[in-house]
Protein backbone atom coordinates (compact mmCIF):
# COMPACT_ATOMS: atom_id res chain seq x y z
CA UNK A 1 0.00 0.00 0.00
CA UNK A 2 1.19 3.71 -1.01
CA UNK A 3 1.89 5.33 2.24
CA UNK A 4 1.34 8.93 2.68
CA UNK A 5 2.84 10.80 5.96
CA UNK A 6 0.59 14.26 7.24
CA UNK A 7 2.01 16.26 9.33
CA UNK A 8 -0.62 19.04 11.03
CA UNK A 9 -1.43 20.42 15.02
CA UNK A 10 -4.87 21.28 16.48
CA UNK A 11 -5.31 22.75 19.82
CA UNK A 12 -6.90 25.95 21.99
CA UNK A 13 -4.89 28.32 19.58
CA UNK A 14 -5.26 27.06 15.97
CA UNK A 15 -9.34 24.93 16.91
CA UNK A 16 -9.67 21.44 15.08
CA UNK A 17 -10.29 22.27 11.72
CA UNK A 18 -6.78 21.27 10.57
CA UNK A 19 -7.30 17.86 12.20
CA UNK A 20 -10.39 17.46 10.92
CA UNK A 21 -9.82 17.99 7.09
CA UNK A 22 -6.66 15.96 7.30
CA UNK A 23 -8.30 13.10 8.74
CA UNK A 24 -10.89 13.41 6.01
CA UNK A 25 -8.08 12.81 3.46
CA UNK A 26 -6.81 10.33 5.75
CA UNK A 27 -9.83 8.29 5.67
CA UNK A 28 -10.17 8.62 1.55
CA UNK A 29 -6.81 7.59 1.12
CA UNK A 30 -7.89 4.59 3.41
CA UNK A 31 -10.89 3.69 1.17
CA UNK A 32 -8.87 3.88 -1.84
CA UNK A 33 -6.44 1.53 -0.37
CA UNK A 34 -3.73 3.28 0.53
CA UNK A 35 -2.55 4.04 3.87
CA UNK A 36 -2.02 7.28 5.70
CA UNK A 37 0.05 8.28 9.04
CA UNK A 38 0.32 10.98 11.15
CA UNK A 39 3.09 13.20 12.40
CA UNK A 40 2.12 15.47 15.04
CA UNK A 41 4.17 18.44 17.11
CA UNK A 42 3.08 17.22 20.66
CA UNK A 43 0.58 15.06 22.58
CA UNK A 44 -2.29 17.29 22.96
CA UNK A 45 -2.48 17.45 19.28
CA UNK A 46 -2.30 13.86 19.65
CA UNK A 47 -4.87 13.67 22.24
CA UNK A 48 -7.46 15.20 19.85
CA UNK A 49 -6.56 14.18 16.67
CA UNK A 50 -7.07 10.26 18.19
CA UNK A 51 -10.42 11.47 19.77
CA UNK A 52 -11.61 12.44 16.70
CA UNK A 53 -11.12 8.92 14.73
CA UNK A 54 -14.22 7.19 13.30
CA UNK A 55 -15.19 3.88 15.36
CA UNK A 56 -13.75 1.69 12.67
CA UNK A 57 -10.71 3.17 11.28
CA UNK A 58 -7.28 4.24 13.25
CA UNK A 59 -4.44 5.57 12.18
CA UNK A 60 -0.54 6.01 13.71
CA UNK A 61 0.41 8.87 14.98
CA UNK A 62 4.37 10.22 15.53
CA UNK A 63 4.66 13.01 17.91
CA UNK A 64 7.86 14.92 17.39
CA UNK A 65 8.19 16.88 20.06
CA UNK A 66 8.38 20.32 18.15
CA UNK A 67 6.67 23.97 18.62
CA UNK A 68 3.79 24.04 16.60
CA UNK A 69 4.57 27.46 15.98
CA UNK A 70 8.11 26.65 14.88
CA UNK A 71 7.74 23.85 11.83
CA UNK A 72 11.35 24.18 11.68
CA UNK A 73 11.97 22.19 15.17
CA UNK A 74 9.81 19.17 13.56
CA UNK A 75 12.12 18.52 10.52
CA UNK A 76 14.64 16.85 12.06
CA UNK A 77 11.58 14.21 13.48
CA UNK A 78 10.45 14.07 9.93
CA UNK A 79 13.29 13.68 8.11
CA UNK A 80 13.70 10.95 10.30
CA UNK A 81 10.59 9.33 9.77
CA UNK A 82 10.84 10.08 6.05
CA UNK A 83 13.64 7.92 6.21
CA UNK A 84 12.52 5.50 7.98
CA UNK A 85 13.50 5.74 11.52
CA UNK A 86 11.56 7.26 13.92
CA UNK A 87 13.35 8.09 17.36
CA UNK A 88 10.32 8.59 19.37
CA UNK A 89 6.66 6.57 20.52
CA UNK A 90 4.05 5.67 18.11
CA UNK A 91 0.72 5.74 19.05
CA UNK A 92 -1.93 3.49 17.96
CA UNK A 93 -5.09 4.26 19.04
CA UNK A 94 -7.42 1.61 19.59
CA UNK A 95 -10.83 1.59 18.44
CA UNK A 96 -12.44 1.33 21.55
CA UNK A 97 -9.99 2.35 24.15
CA UNK A 98 -7.35 4.90 24.90
CA UNK A 99 -4.05 5.40 22.63
CA UNK A 100 -1.63 2.66 23.32
CA UNK A 101 2.34 3.95 23.46
CA UNK A 102 4.08 1.49 21.36
CA UNK A 103 6.98 1.18 19.19
CA UNK A 104 6.45 -0.07 15.71
CA UNK A 105 8.31 -2.99 14.61
CA UNK A 106 11.11 -1.74 11.83
CA UNK A 107 9.44 -3.97 8.78
CA UNK A 108 6.56 -1.34 9.24
CA UNK A 109 9.16 1.51 7.87
CA UNK A 110 10.30 -0.62 4.63
CA UNK A 111 8.13 1.11 2.09
CA UNK A 112 9.19 4.97 2.32
CA UNK A 113 6.32 7.54 1.96
CA UNK A 114 6.00 8.91 -1.35
CA UNK A 115 4.52 11.86 -0.72
CA UNK A 116 4.18 14.23 2.90
CA UNK A 117 0.67 16.52 2.95
CA UNK A 118 1.64 19.11 5.23
CA UNK A 119 -1.26 21.73 7.38
CA UNK A 120 -0.06 24.75 9.19
CA UNK A 121 -0.08 28.00 9.09
CA UNK A 122 2.97 28.45 10.37
CA UNK A 123 5.20 26.73 7.74
CA UNK A 124 8.01 28.98 5.81
CA UNK A 125 9.38 28.64 2.27
CA UNK A 126 12.73 26.79 3.72
CA UNK A 127 10.39 24.88 5.73
CA UNK A 128 8.87 23.67 2.67
CA UNK A 129 12.08 23.63 -0.11
CA UNK A 130 14.03 21.25 3.16
CA UNK A 131 11.17 18.69 2.62
CA UNK A 132 10.63 19.02 -1.14
CA UNK A 133 14.32 17.78 -1.53
CA UNK A 134 13.32 14.63 0.49
CA UNK A 135 10.13 13.90 -0.67
CA UNK A 136 6.97 14.58 -2.81
CA UNK A 137 5.12 17.24 -0.80
CA UNK A 138 1.74 19.01 -0.85
CA UNK A 139 0.25 21.59 1.49
CA UNK A 140 -3.41 22.52 2.29
CA UNK A 141 -3.74 26.66 1.95
CA UNK A 142 -6.57 28.79 3.10
CA UNK A 143 -4.27 32.16 3.85
CA UNK A 144 -1.84 32.76 0.46
CA UNK A 145 1.05 33.86 2.81
CA UNK A 146 3.49 33.09 0.10
CA UNK A 147 3.94 31.55 -2.82
CA UNK A 148 4.56 28.13 -1.70
CA UNK A 149 7.48 25.58 -2.98
CA UNK A 150 5.67 22.14 -3.28
CA UNK A 151 4.82 19.64 -5.69
CA UNK A 152 0.81 20.08 -4.69
CA UNK A 153 -1.11 22.83 -3.14
CA UNK A 154 -4.67 22.54 -2.45
CA UNK A 155 -6.33 25.35 -1.78
CA UNK A 156 -10.43 25.43 -1.96
CA UNK A 157 -11.49 28.40 -2.11
CA UNK A 158 -14.58 29.18 -4.19
CA UNK A 159 -11.99 31.29 -6.64
CA UNK A 160 -8.59 31.14 -6.19
CA UNK A 161 -5.86 33.32 -8.14
CA UNK A 162 -4.31 30.35 -10.25
CA UNK A 163 -1.18 32.50 -11.02
CA UNK A 164 -0.46 32.81 -7.34
CA UNK A 165 1.15 29.26 -7.14
CA UNK A 166 3.67 29.67 -9.56
CA UNK A 167 6.56 27.40 -7.38
CA UNK A 168 4.15 24.54 -7.26
CA UNK A 169 4.22 21.47 -9.74
CA UNK A 170 0.68 21.68 -9.49
CA UNK A 171 -2.20 23.67 -7.57
CA UNK A 172 -5.42 21.96 -7.30
CA UNK A 173 -7.86 25.02 -6.91
CA UNK A 174 -11.47 25.14 -6.19
CA UNK A 175 -14.26 24.20 -4.09
CA UNK A 176 -14.57 20.76 -5.64
CA UNK A 177 -11.41 19.95 -3.30
CA UNK A 178 -13.28 20.68 -0.01
CA UNK A 179 -11.95 17.92 1.90
CA UNK A 180 -15.28 16.68 3.83
CA UNK A 181 -15.39 13.55 5.25
CA UNK A 182 -17.34 10.46 3.10
CA UNK A 183 -20.71 10.93 4.95
CA UNK A 184 -21.41 14.52 3.33
CA UNK A 185 -20.83 12.68 -0.73
CA UNK A 186 -24.13 12.34 -2.51
CA UNK A 187 -26.31 14.15 -0.25
CA UNK A 188 -30.26 14.98 -1.54
CA UNK A 189 -31.06 18.04 1.02
CA UNK A 190 -34.39 17.47 3.17
CA UNK A 191 -36.54 20.48 3.01
CA UNK A 192 -39.48 21.34 5.31
CA UNK A 193 -41.58 23.85 4.99
CA UNK A 194 -42.12 24.92 8.57
CA UNK A 195 -38.41 25.89 10.90
CA UNK A 196 -38.11 23.36 14.16
CA UNK A 197 -34.93 22.78 14.36
CA UNK A 198 -31.25 25.36 14.18
CA UNK A 199 -28.19 24.07 14.37
CA UNK A 200 -25.01 26.61 15.88
CA UNK A 201 -21.81 25.87 14.83
CA UNK A 202 -18.88 27.80 16.71
CA UNK A 203 -15.68 26.03 16.03
CA UNK A 204 -14.28 24.03 18.50
CA UNK A 205 -13.03 26.34 20.60
CA UNK A 206 -14.94 29.93 20.65
CA UNK A 207 -13.09 31.99 22.64
CA UNK A 208 -15.89 34.71 22.46
CA UNK A 209 -18.74 32.64 23.21
CA UNK A 210 -20.67 33.23 20.29
CA UNK A 211 -22.46 29.70 20.63
CA UNK A 212 -23.39 30.85 24.31
CA UNK A 213 -24.53 34.92 23.29
CA UNK A 214 -26.59 33.25 20.04
CA UNK A 215 -27.92 30.47 21.72
CA UNK A 216 -29.30 32.90 24.69
CA UNK A 217 -30.61 34.99 22.63
CA UNK A 218 -33.15 32.77 20.64
CA UNK A 219 -34.33 31.28 23.66
CA UNK A 220 -35.60 34.64 25.17
CA UNK A 221 -36.87 35.65 21.64
CA UNK A 222 -40.80 34.74 20.83
CA UNK A 223 -40.64 33.81 17.00
CA UNK A 224 -37.65 30.88 18.15
CA UNK A 225 -39.73 29.77 20.94
CA UNK A 226 -41.06 26.69 19.54
CA UNK A 227 -37.62 25.78 17.95
CA UNK A 228 -35.30 23.29 18.94
CA UNK A 229 -31.64 24.71 19.08
CA UNK A 230 -29.12 22.10 18.66
CA UNK A 231 -25.02 23.33 19.55
CA UNK A 232 -22.08 21.97 18.50
CA UNK A 233 -19.47 21.66 20.97
CA UNK A 234 -16.82 19.83 22.57
CA UNK A 235 -13.54 19.24 24.97
CA UNK A 236 -11.92 22.29 23.66
CA UNK A 237 -14.61 24.60 24.00
CA UNK A 238 -13.61 27.49 25.51
CA UNK A 239 -17.43 27.72 27.06
CA UNK A 240 -18.77 24.99 27.34
CA UNK A 241 -19.52 24.72 31.42
CA UNK A 242 -21.83 27.75 30.49
CA UNK A 243 -23.66 26.12 27.68
CA UNK A 244 -24.24 23.18 29.89
CA UNK A 245 -25.55 25.35 32.58
CA UNK A 246 -27.80 27.19 29.85
CA UNK A 247 -29.05 23.74 28.37
CA UNK A 248 -29.88 22.37 32.03
CA UNK A 249 -32.44 24.86 32.43
CA UNK A 250 -33.60 25.19 28.58
CA UNK A 251 -35.04 21.38 27.44
CA UNK A 252 -35.46 23.16 24.04
CA UNK A 253 -31.64 23.66 24.26
CA UNK A 254 -30.08 20.49 22.76
CA UNK A 255 -25.86 20.10 22.89
CA UNK A 256 -23.71 17.38 20.50
CA UNK A 257 -20.26 16.51 21.36
CA UNK A 258 -18.48 13.79 19.39
CA UNK A 259 -21.05 13.48 16.77
CA UNK A 260 -20.31 10.71 14.34
CA UNK A 261 -23.32 10.99 12.08
CA UNK A 262 -23.09 14.82 11.55
CA UNK A 263 -24.36 14.75 8.16
CA UNK A 264 -27.67 13.42 9.52
CA UNK A 265 -27.52 15.70 12.11
CA UNK A 266 -27.59 18.56 9.86
CA UNK A 267 -30.17 17.00 7.96
CA UNK A 268 -32.90 17.30 10.76
CA UNK A 269 -31.85 20.70 11.12
CA UNK A 270 -33.87 23.51 9.02
CA UNK A 271 -31.66 26.43 9.90
CA UNK A 272 -27.76 27.04 10.54
CA UNK A 273 -25.71 29.66 12.09
CA UNK A 274 -22.09 29.19 11.68
CA UNK A 275 -19.06 30.11 11.36
CA UNK A 276 -16.82 30.49 7.89
CA UNK A 277 -14.89 26.93 8.36
CA UNK A 278 -15.27 23.39 7.55
CA UNK A 279 -18.64 22.93 9.49
CA UNK A 280 -20.08 25.64 6.70
CA UNK A 281 -18.84 23.34 4.16
CA UNK A 282 -20.50 20.62 5.57
CA UNK A 283 -23.68 22.67 5.42
CA UNK A 284 -23.40 23.25 1.97
CA UNK A 285 -23.51 19.80 1.00
CA UNK A 286 -26.01 19.05 3.17
CA UNK A 287 -27.90 21.75 1.24
CA UNK A 288 -28.75 23.11 5.15
CA UNK A 289 -30.04 27.57 4.47
CA UNK A 290 -27.24 29.15 6.60
CA UNK A 291 -25.95 32.42 8.10
CA UNK A 292 -22.09 32.71 8.52
CA UNK A 293 -20.21 34.78 10.75
CA UNK A 294 -16.21 35.02 10.89
CA UNK A 295 -14.12 34.62 14.00
CA UNK A 296 -10.74 34.59 12.38
CA UNK A 297 -8.63 36.03 9.54
CA UNK A 298 -8.72 32.82 7.47
CA UNK A 299 -12.47 32.72 7.73
CA UNK A 300 -12.40 35.94 5.66
CA UNK A 301 -12.11 34.42 1.78
CA UNK A 302 -14.82 31.64 2.68
CA UNK A 303 -17.53 33.87 3.86
CA UNK A 304 -17.06 36.77 1.35
CA UNK A 305 -17.19 33.44 -1.32
CA UNK A 306 -19.75 31.99 0.55
CA UNK A 307 -21.97 35.41 0.30
CA UNK A 308 -20.97 35.61 -3.15
CA UNK A 309 -21.08 32.47 -4.79
CA UNK A 310 -23.82 30.28 -3.00
CA UNK A 311 -25.69 33.25 -1.89
CA UNK A 312 -25.20 32.67 1.97
CA UNK A 313 -25.47 35.92 4.12
CA UNK A 314 -22.58 36.83 6.68
CA UNK A 315 -23.68 38.60 9.66
CA UNK A 316 -20.11 40.00 10.23
CA UNK A 317 -17.24 39.56 12.28
CA UNK A 318 -17.66 38.43 15.83
CA UNK A 319 -14.55 40.54 16.94
CA UNK A 320 -15.63 43.77 15.27
CA UNK A 321 -19.27 44.12 14.40
CA UNK A 322 -21.32 45.94 16.73
CA UNK A 323 -24.69 43.79 17.86
CA UNK A 324 -23.38 40.45 15.75
CA UNK A 325 -26.37 38.59 17.85
CA UNK A 326 -28.61 40.93 16.59
CA UNK A 327 -27.75 40.76 13.12
CA UNK A 328 -27.73 37.25 13.31
CA UNK A 329 -31.27 37.13 14.15
CA UNK A 330 -32.39 39.24 11.54
CA UNK A 331 -31.39 37.30 8.60
CA UNK A 332 -32.22 34.24 10.65
CA UNK A 333 -35.48 35.19 11.27
CA UNK A 334 -35.82 36.38 7.32
CA UNK A 335 -34.77 33.21 6.09
CA UNK A 336 -37.42 31.24 8.77
CA UNK A 337 -40.19 33.55 7.37
CA UNK A 338 -39.51 32.76 3.88
CA UNK A 339 -39.70 29.31 2.58
CA UNK A 340 -39.09 30.05 -1.03
CA UNK A 341 -36.06 31.90 0.30
CA UNK A 342 -35.05 29.05 2.32
CA UNK A 343 -35.42 26.29 -0.86
CA UNK A 344 -33.44 28.64 -3.08
CA UNK A 345 -30.55 29.04 -0.62
CA UNK A 346 -30.60 25.44 -0.08
CA UNK A 347 -30.25 24.55 -3.28
CA UNK A 348 -27.37 27.37 -4.11
CA UNK A 349 -25.51 25.47 -1.45
CA UNK A 350 -25.99 22.05 -2.10
CA UNK A 351 -24.72 22.82 -6.03
CA UNK A 352 -21.31 24.43 -4.39
CA UNK A 353 -20.53 21.56 -2.64
CA UNK A 354 -20.78 18.00 -3.35
CA UNK A 355 -18.96 16.14 -0.91
CA UNK A 356 -15.99 14.50 -3.19
CA UNK A 357 -13.17 16.59 -2.17
CA UNK A 358 -11.07 14.62 -0.16
CA UNK A 359 -11.07 11.67 -2.44
CA UNK A 360 -10.23 13.82 -5.48
CA UNK A 361 -7.25 14.94 -2.91
CA UNK A 362 -6.36 11.45 -2.00
CA UNK A 363 -5.94 10.04 -5.83
CA UNK A 364 -3.64 13.13 -6.42
CA UNK A 365 -1.61 12.10 -3.60
CA UNK A 366 -1.90 8.56 -4.05
CA UNK A 367 -0.15 9.57 -7.78
CA UNK A 368 2.71 12.14 -6.30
Amino acid sequence: MRAVLIYTDGNTDIATGHLMRCLSVACALQALGGRAEFAVSDETSADLLASFFPEKSSFPIHVLHADYRKPETALGGLTRLLSHSPDGPVFSPAADGPKQESFLPERFFAEQFPALLIDSYFVTQDFLEALRSLVKTAYIDDLYAFDYPADLVINYDFAPPERFYSKAGKALLGCGFTPLRAQFSGLTPVFREQVEDVLISTGGTDAWNAAGKFASALLTTPESASWRIHVLTGPMHAHRNELQALAASHPQLLLHEKVTDMAGLMRTCDLAVSAAGTTLYELCAAGVPSVSFTMADNQLPCSRDMERFAGIPCAGDVRSTPDLTGRLLSLLFSLAENPQKRSALSRSMHAAIDGKGAERIARELLSL
